[in-house]
């Protein structure tokens, strides 16, 4: 599988949202490190391809299977456009691409390690414009006849997997991680001003709502949470949290949760 391959499902991601589910699961540690992990399956997106595409399938093509990954170290190194800050953010990150057409599964993983709870904040807000800098759009397609075709910035479709993220405050600290909706006008006009966002809403109701899942695993038994649609594991140090894009674009409040542990 070609290079391309990382850059063409990235962008896929981001723009075939009707077909992507969202998983955000931050890890902490009883020293109060952890590991911020989004998972994007696009497995809905490559059975539907398969559907659209089953008449005039080839019966000698062998299905594809791989899982690769990117790391950001030696990018993150060689960078003269990340600042102090961002290097320190991301440099441990890696990119995973996890593809198997015969089971239906398609995937992207990227990963972040963070030394601290009270860094995650700046790594939500960080991550994707990072990787634009560091160019590894185009360092992965170097070479390859259809790079010409793969866009470079991923960050114009950030609302997609974070719609209206300026009217939120998420914070984080030792014992304590919320996201809170600040300003609900600013949410809606974000809405009614992206594009993308419109699209989706259209295409729902053929191609099924995007879901998001929101995932803490603690070093310690939850104390309280708050938000929607929860579910707390049996040994009560895991927090689930369930939304939908159509929920959170007529009720913002669905994308609030706050636990303490």
């Amino acid at each position: 599988m070609k290079k391309i391959l990382f850059a063409l499902f990235i962008c896929c991601s981001f723009l075939l949202t009707a077909c992507l589910d969202a998983e955000e699961k931050i890890v902490i540690n009883k020293n109060n490190s952890g590991v911020y992990t989004l998972t994007m399956d696009m497995s809905k997106m490559l059975a539907l391809m398969e559907q659209m595409g089953g008449a005039q399938k080839d019966p000698e093509k062998v299905a594809e299977k791989k899982d690769s990954t990117v790391y950001f170290k030696s990018y993150v190194d060689t960078s003269a456009a990340l600042t102090a800050k961002e290097k320190e953010l991301i440099r441990d990150g890696n990119l995973r691409m996890k593809v198997d057409e015969a089971a239906n599964e398609m995937k992207v993983i990227l990963s972040f390690p963070f030394k601290n709870v009270s860094q995650l904040p700046d790594l939500k807000k960080t991550y994707v414009t990072a990787i634009d800098k560091l160019g590894i759009s185009k360092a992965l397609n170097k070479g390859e006849d259809d790079a010409a075709d793969m866009p470079d910035d991923l960050s114009g479709s950030k609302g997609l997997l974070t719609p209206g993220q300026e009217a939120y405050s998420f914070t984080a600290a030792p014992g304590k991680i919320a996201n809170t909706l600040v300003n609900k006008e600013l949410f809606n006009d974000k809405v009614l001003q992206d594009s993308s966002l419109q699209m989706m809403q259209q295409l729902s109701v053929m191609m099924g709502d995007m879901n998001y899942k929101t995932i803490f695993v603690l070093p310690g038994n939850v104390k309280k949470y708050k938000g929607n649609n929860v579910e707390v594991a049996p040994d009560k140090k895991t927090v689930t949290f369930f939304t939908t894009l159509t929920d959170m674009i007529n009720r913002p409040e669905a994308a609030e949760y706050s636990v303490e542990y």
